[in-house]
């Protein structure tokens, strides 16, 4: 009996040596991966800390994506290293409600839409770009979805300036939150400068508008969309389009799949819709998704697009889409 006890403090400290030195080495590799240093040794042991809680977290709800129990996988991103209240504390869309006096768009049917819908194939769509730590998403989806739209009209992609809108636009608050529709409707009336002349910083400085190098959109009007079918119409019919969605930190660390996991208890990030579509499978059967483009980085899900559950409002994704009208 007692010879079995020492065994068994053995094979735990066994155990607990392989443990802590796989985890040492997971943490190198992933420093190493995303280029992460730390101030004082504190800091890092801080983020090493809820770097292994969101490593426990992404392989336990990856078993139970293999159990068939959910229908996108986790991987541990960028974010690996913030701890759930910091990432449940980023926002960067107000929470207000759009005013009556915006146009709102309806189409009258949706039927013989395709089934199928990806604007990155007619070369209309720039790659995912990172806001940072500021909160531009906002910028950045009402930018995403006016490049799109111009280069479905004229057949030529520029890389336009969400810094134009952190900075000049009276409306929205920098770094620290907007209103996509009222970033549209800015742009509508100021027109938008090239990203190259007028390049990201990641924080609200003073404004450096050139209506000189600004590319004037010839657009008849923004406007909102109410519910999934007329967001698919718009989708299918004209192009990209910006939404709202209330971002659980599960969201932060999506890697593939179609995401269906939790939601904010309010819309608190703004992303893109570039498409949308249906996946089949024998274990789930039929998926329908909407395609999107965030605005994190390449790192975040498949080079910075993933795909979010369709027709169940999923985490409010249809209470504030919002676009423009180009004409050309």
């Amino acid at each position: 009996m007692h010879f079995n006890k020492i065994l068994g403090v053995l094979s735990l400290l066994v155990l607990c040596t392989w443990a802590s030195n796989f985890f040492d080495e997971e943490w190198h590799a992933w420093k190493l991966k995303y280029g992460k240093t730390y101030t004082s040794l504190e800091e890092e042991e801080s983020r090493r800390k809820a770097w292994e809680d969101n490593w426990h977290m992404v392989q336990n709800h990856n078993a139970q994506a293999d159990q068939g129990l959910s229908t996108f996988r986790m991987g541990m991103n960028h974010f690996a290293d913030m701890t759930a209240e910091t990432l449940n504390s980023r926002s960067c869309l107000f929470d207000t409600e759009v005013p009556d006096n915006v146009p709102r768009k309806t189409y009258e049917s949706h039927n013989n839409l395709p089934e199928h819908v990806d604007w990155r194939d007619s070369k209309c769509v720039t790659p995912a770009r990172q806001q940072g730590t500021c909160g531009s998403c906002w910028a950045f989806a009402t930018v995403g979805a006016i490049e799109s739209r111009l280069c479905l009209k004229n057949h030529k992609l520029e890389s336009l300036s969400e810094q134009q809108l952190v900075d000049c636009d009276p409306e929205d608050g920098g770094c620290c939150g907007g209103f996509p529709i009222a970033a549209l409707m800015y742009s509508e009336m100021n027109g938008i400068m090239k990203a190259e002349d007028y390049e990201y910083a990641g924080k609200k400085m003073a404004c450096s508008y050139n209506s000189d190098k600004a590319l004037f959109l010839n657009a008849s009007k923004s406007y909102v969309l109410t519910g999934e079918e007329n967001i698919a119409s718009a989708v299918a019919l004209e192009g990209p389009i910006t939404v709202g969605f209330g971002v659980d930190n599960q969201f932060m660390f999506y890697d593939k799949g179609i995401y269906d996991g939790a939601c904010a208890p309010k819309m608190n990030h703004a992303i893109i819709i570039v498409g949308y579509g249906t996946d089949h499978d024998e274990e789930n059967g039929s998926q329908d998704y909407w395609l999107i483009k965030n605005s994190w980085g390449e790192q975040w899900g498949i080079d910075g697009f993933g795909k979010i559950k369709r027709n169940v409002d999923k985490c409010s994704i249809s209470q504030m889409a919002a676009t423009i009208d180009i004409l050309g």
